[in-house]
């Protein structure tokens, strides 16, 4: 699908620079969540589409090929 198309939205993630070691987590609902495995203030999820969606958001982000954001479409 291209990125122009209609109807596919695309979330703006910033990516904190404490953001640690992420992995992939079954959510509320059986969605599937990028995590850091941390809670409070210092928690950071991003909710995917799919397993294979959320475990390719997850090695860009433990691999830091990404400039402090990172899209992710739903």
């Amino acid at each position: 699908m291209r990125a122009n198309a209609p109807g596919v939205v695309m979330a703006k993630y910033t990516i904190p620079p404490n953001a640690g070691k992420v992995r992939v987590a079954m959510g509320l609902g059986g969605t599937f969540k990028v995590w850091n495995g941390k809670q409070g203030k210092d928690e950071f999820a991003i909710t995917c589409r799919d397993r294979k969606q959320a475990e390719e958001v997850a090695r860009l982000i433990n691999s830091r090929q990404h400039a402090g954001e990172i899209e992710v479409h739903h």
